[in-house]
């Protein structure tokens, strides 16, 4: 039996809707008891996300005096958890998260509160706060420096200035230091201004984390969308080992017989479930529209797309399951080439939304478009990646500078113009799909790989981040942790709530003329969309179909590289985890050698405490062998001290 495309929608938006409604309806039961028993961000959603504006000023104020009132007497492992409450309720009902639920005249008309109404009960959070870890001093120090060390990781991430010296500023002497500090820098993000102005209907744009972690942080400030590829589950590995080492462990020893690659989707999954079940409330408030997590398939298999089909319905599957049959809030990356249209075809007419990636240009970009237009998914993503484009045009510019030169054109604004290519080619999509009247809430252009312009070559720029302030408007922007540290900490952005509608400058389009790969982006070719586009010819035309020259455009070419390396790097950590393992259970040589020359800092140092206490014959050799000493210097101070001490012990030196 066929199954309509209209019946397919209306069953995803039935089971979000009954999936709400459920949420809605439970009983907060003892928030007290959750708090105690460490579920207190699940205490968090329920009364930011889930509560009744009428009912929510009542039920916070019960629960704050419960908690003051038992707080002397309760336990001492749950002391800390209450603090731990205290600061994340204080800080998220000073942030951009009541807009999706409490403040949201959208949902609630006039009942929704006003910001005065959340923010005293902001502000009595905060008291108590105060006043508890005045009471606790022990807890409270231990809670600063776990706090600290959390922000140095986000701001080491973030590209700060000075990592160590703005986290000790950002947490100071207290807790409600902490609060202040960070709710501060919350209030004051551009971001979070140009979040609030898509919440009032102003611009279409969301905000997106082009990161694997730290997606609290930046919900803040009103992001609610998550990108993830090879590149940065492996970012988020490292970034937190302490974390991820013991998930990554935990999924092998429960999968013994799994290969590496499954085992690289089963540690990407925990990833991205992480990052779902935080979205997961605002997904189920926008009826499935918006908080969705981007997973990537396998990049290494751009050009298989059965394999692709496989991953994404098979993987579609089970995190339905994880969600007790819900709709998972997850969109598959496919590669922009055939075989990832193909694939784009298959599961967007099963109601799968695709976020289509390594996508530059318009040969890839409409035919993906109409695929989803004509699909069911609630919503899907054309990413553009901007970046990715920019470099290389501005690179092949710069080679034809004398050339340029002769016909008065400067270094500066080839450097300008290049910057403006993938702006260029984001507007035009963005305009081609409005005139088309495609719906811009399930066809969604999405900008990423963003660009930080500063310097010389880059005066005539009217901001360092035309990617994101340029193209306001557009469906999504998802934000490198670098990119949003710089943007909020700019003296002042004036949004145009759609820049993205805007025209390209003709001096730069006539620049750009000069680069065959920004033509090959921004050529159409076909009358459907364009009338006339001849002036923007490349030289020879890819068509979709030519998975060759498809795969061969620079930009493709460059970036399904790296990604595939990256790929091959998060294999080789699982295979050094996988032999760590191993070696626990029984001494082997080979074992010792792939953990001694993982690329993972924490698994070389657990591999030389091994070998440091084992007797076995040749591991004198192993020791000394070129590549061992390679990665042990890679891995930093303390992999290099356990050297020496499995040397000496050895007897090497």
């Amino acid at each position: 039996m066929t199954v309509s495309a209209g019946s397919i929608s209306a069953d995803l938006q039935a089971r979000i809707a009954a999936e709400l409604s459920a949420r809605r309806t439970l009983s907060p039961g003892d928030y007290q008891k959750q708090i105690e028993s460490g579920q207190g961000q699940a205490v968090i959603e329920s009364l930011l996300f889930f509560t009744d504006p009428a009912a929510f000023t009542e039920s916070a104020t019960e629960l704050l005096a419960s908690l003051e009132a038992d707080f002397a007497a309760s336990a001492q492992s749950a002391r800390p958890l209450v603090l731990d409450f205290l600061i994340d309720l204080a800080i998220g009902l000073r942030s951009f998260l009541p807009v999706w639920n409490l403040r949201s005249s959208g949902l609630h008309g006039d009942a929704a509160l006003g910001p005065e109404a959340v923010g005293q009960v902001a502000a009595t959070t905060r008291d108590l706060l105060a006043k508890l870890e005045a009471g606790a001093p022990d807890e409270s120090a231990t809670i600063i420096q776990r706090r600290r060390a959390d922000a140095l990781a986000r701001l080491s991430a973030e590209v700060a200035a000075d990592p160590a010296a703005e986290a000790g500023r950002l947490t100071g002497g207290s807790l409600a230091d902490f609060v202040d500090r960070v709710s501060a820098i919350v209030e004051s993000s551009h971001l979070r201004r140009l979040a609030e102005r898509r919440a009032a209907g102003e611009t279409l744009t969301e905000l997106g984390n082009d990161y694997a972690i730290f997606l609290q942080h930046t919900m803040y400030v009103g992001m609610s969308f998550v990108t993830s590829n090879p590149v940065l589950v492996d970012v988020a590995w490292v970034a937190d080992p302490d974390t991820w080492s013991p998930v990554v462990d935990a999924i092998i020893k429960a999968n013994p017989d799994a290969n590496e690659s499954e085992l690289a989707r089963l540690a990407t999954l925990e990833v991205v479930l992480a990052n779902m079940r935080l979205l997961r409330p605002i997904f189920l408030l926008t009826d499935g529209k918006m908080g969705y997590v981007s997973l990537q398939v396998n990049p290494k298999k751009h050009g298989d797309h059965a394999s692709m089909i496989a991953d994404a319905t098979a993987l579609y599957a089970e995190l339905s399951r994880r969600f007790d049959g819900g709709v998972p809030n997850v969109v598959f990356k496919l590669p922009g080439t055939n075989a990832g249209l193909t694939a784009c075809r298959h599961v967007t007419a099963r109601g799968i939304g695709v976020n289509i990636t390594v996508n530059f240009a318009m040969f890839q970009q409409l035919p993906f478009a109409t695929a989803i237009h004509e699909g069911t998914a609630l919503a899907s993503y054309l990413t553009e990646m901007n970046g990715r484009l920019a470099y290389p045009v501005r690179d092949e510019l710069l080679a034809k500078l004398d050339e340029l030169a002769a016909g008065g054109v400067s270094e500066e604004q080839v450097r300008a113009a290049a910057a403006w290519s993938g702006v260029a080619v984001t507007r035009r999509l963005h305009q081609l799909l409005s005139a088309k009247d495609y719906d811009l809430s399930r066809v969604r252009p999405l900008i990423a790989s963003l660009r930080w312009y500063e310097g010389p070559g880059h005066a005539t720029l009217p901001d360092p981040c035309p990617d994101v302030i340029d193209c306001a408007g557009v469906s999504v922007i998802t934000i490198f942790p670098n990119v949003r540290h710089a943007l909020d900490g700019l003296d002042a952005i004036e949004w145009r709530d759609d820049a993205v509608a805007e025209q390209i400058e003709a001096e730069h389009l006539e620049i750009l003329k000069s680069s065959e790969l920004f033509k090959q982006a921004y050529f159409v070719g076909d009358g459907e969309w364009v009338a006339d586009d001849s002036a923007f010819a490349p030289d020879f035309e890819i068509r979709l179909a030519d998975e060759t020259a498809t795969v061969g455009f620079v930009p493709i070419n460059a970036t399904l590289t790296e990604f595939g390396g990256v790929y091959d790097v998060f294999v080789r950590r699982l295979r050094g985890r996988s032999a760590l393992l191993a070696l626990h259970q029984a001494f082997d040589l080979d074992a010792l050698r792939t953990a001694l020359t993982d690329p993972l800092p924490g698994t070389v140092v657990e591999g030389l405490e091994l070998a440091a206490n084992a007797a076995a014959p040749g591991i004198d050799a192993l020791l000394g062998e070129d590549d061992v000493r390679s990665a042990v210097t890679a891995a930093g101070d303390a992999a290099i001290a356990l050297h020496q001490q499995a040397l000496i012990k050895h007897g090497r030196e």
